[in-house]
């Protein structure tokens, strides 16, 4: 995605062109994978010129390699879920710069395939509304809504909200029934982002980034057009956000109705996982055999891999004696050559 993985210089189409090559890929993707979902992102109406074709398809029974060949790609680079070819736009001329185009096949499961047709379309877009997800500290992705219960930095675990894309967009202050009708220009997709009831361009600015977003967002055209577009409408909402993201909890658990009893047992799960690091550790470990280094890594490794699940290590570190505790690390000890 971006238009610049492959090999050779890949070239800028027209509009025109664009769909006619698209066009071609989509019907012989569909007649190599039949019963897949395959579409093309959307971009904005007036956009006069692309360099290269995201186009999403279902993970399930994807072959990457099967689908370079139904394109007659000349080049392919995988990188994770995205596969980029080159495909000749010209078929009389031979492969080389100025006649090769960048396709992306985005591989995508099919319960989040919709989601992800909305969070990759109109360019920057999905990105430009992940700030106000994150600001009520929500992470919008292309599978999903999604909230972290953190201890401190650390990422305990995620909830998914929602893979439902207008119910997600209702949440963040945004129309759903406009998104579907599309956009015209980026003037107008600038216009859609600054209207939700929670917009503020402070969330948007560098400076309020951290180095990694600051980085990428420099990179991205459509990303600095938005924010020279803010910084010539002074006239611009802010929302007052509150410091505190918790006060988003009440409202998250108004709109979606099983994240509050996936949210307590998070919790509790924290709770017990901090209470067992108390009694189960390797300074507590190491005083009781002595071991250190790599020797005392492999004892813990092998007493944790001694119980079922994680539950039953929790629930017998919890519900035993200091002596039961012990006995157990003991027991697994002798049976290790270390």
């Amino acid at each position: 995605m971006g238009g610049n993985a492959l090999s050779v210089t890949a070239v800028r189409l027209t509009k025109k062109n664009f769909e006619r090559v698209s066009a071609q890929c989509i019907e012989r993707l569909q007649a190599c994978f039949p019963g897949h979902r395959v579409a093309v992102i959307p971009a904005y109406r007036a956009k006069a010129d692309f360099g290269d074709c995201d186009i999403l398809v279902t993970s399930a029974g994807y072959d990457p390699n099967k689908a370079a060949a139904a394109l007659d790609a000349v080049e392919v680079v995988r990188n994770g879920p995205v596969t980029s070819v080159g495909v000749v736009v010209r078929d009389e001329l031979p492969p080389v710069d100025g006649n090769v185009f960048q396709v992306d096949l985005i591989a995508i499961g099919e319960d989040a395939f919709d989601y992800a047709l909305g969070y990759f379309s109109f360019n920057d877009l999905g990105n430009l509304i992940g700030r106000t997800a994150h600001r009520a500290g929500l992470s919008h992705k292309h599978d999903g809504l999604w909230f972290y219960v953190r201890d401190g930095d650390y990422k305990f675990r995620e909830i998914c909200l929602t893979r439902d894309y207008d119910v997600a967009l209702r949440f963040l202050g945004y129309e759903p029934a406009r998104f579907h009708a599309g956009f015209e220009t980026l003037g107008e997709i600038f216009e859609y982002v600054s209207g939700s009831t929670f917009f503020n361009r402070d969330i948007f600015l560098l400076e309020n980034r951290n180095a990694k977003s600051r980085i990428r967002d420099r990179k991205r055209r459509t990303y600095m057009e938005f924010l020279k577009w803010c910084e010539a409408r002074p006239e611009l909402p802010a929302y007052p956000y509150p410091d505190d993201k918790s006060a988003w909890l009440p409202r998250i658990a108004e709109h979606f109705p099983h994240f509050e009893a996936e949210y307590q047992q998070a919790l509790k799960d924290m709770a017990d996982q901090r209470a067992v690091k108390v009694r189960f550790n390797g300074e507590w470990v190491a005083k009781l055999t002595g071991l250190q280094g790599k020797d005392l890594g492999a004892l813990m490794k092998n007493v944790k891999e001694s119980f079922d699940s994680q539950e039953a290590l929790h629930q017998f570190v919890l519900g035993s004696s200091e002596e039961q505790l012990a006995a157990r690390v003991r027991e697994v000890h002798a049976t290790l050559v270390l």
